[in-house]
C-alpha cells in the first residue's frame, strides 16, 4: 500500500505526516520555539480532522524527537483536550528510555480514555 507523506517544518522541528492504514505523525529534530503552538496546533488539528474524516486512527510518534522545550507540551495538551471532547482517536508513542520523554509524556496518561480513543504508550 502506498503511503502519502507530507512534512510540516518550522525551525528545527519537523512533523512528518504519513497517511496509510492509519495516519502517523513522526516528530523529528528539536522543538525549541518560544511559542510552538502557532505551528503545532494547526498542523495537529489538520491531521486529527483528516483522521476523523477518513475514519482512521492517528499516531503521534515522538520516539525520534531529540529535544523539546517546556513550551512544546502546551500545544500537545491542548490538542489532546480537543480530541477528548471530540470523536477522534490518537495514540501517542514516546521513547521511555529517554528520561526527558518519559517525564514529559508519562504525565499525559491523564488524558487516556476508557474507550481507548486516547492512548499514551512508552516503548
Amino acid at each position: 500500500m502506498n503511503a502519502d507523506s507530507q512534512i510540516f517544518s518550522e525551525d528545527q522541528l519537523q512533523l512528518e505526516v504519513v497517511d496509510g492504514e492509519h495516519i502517523e505523525v513522526r516528530w523529528l529534530g528539536k522543538s525549541v520555539q518560544r511559542n510552538p503552538s502557532q505551528f503545532i496546533i494547526p498542523a495537529l488539528s489538520d491531521v486529527m480532522k483528516r483522521g476523523m474524516d477518513q475514519n482512521k486512527a492517528v499516531i503521534w510518534d515522538f520516539r525520534q524527537l531529540e529535544y523539546m522545550n517546556s513550551s512544546t507540551i502546551t500545544p500537545v495538551i491542548k490538542t489532546l483536550e480537543m480530541v477528548k471532547k471530540g470523536s477522534g482517536t490518537v495514540k501517542l508513542i514516546y521513547n521511555k528510555a529517554k528520561k526527558w520523554q518519559d517525564l514529559s509524556f508519562s504525565a499525559l496518561r491523564i488524558f487516556e480514555t476508557k474507550d481507548g480513543r486516547i492512548q499514551v504508550v512508552g516503548q
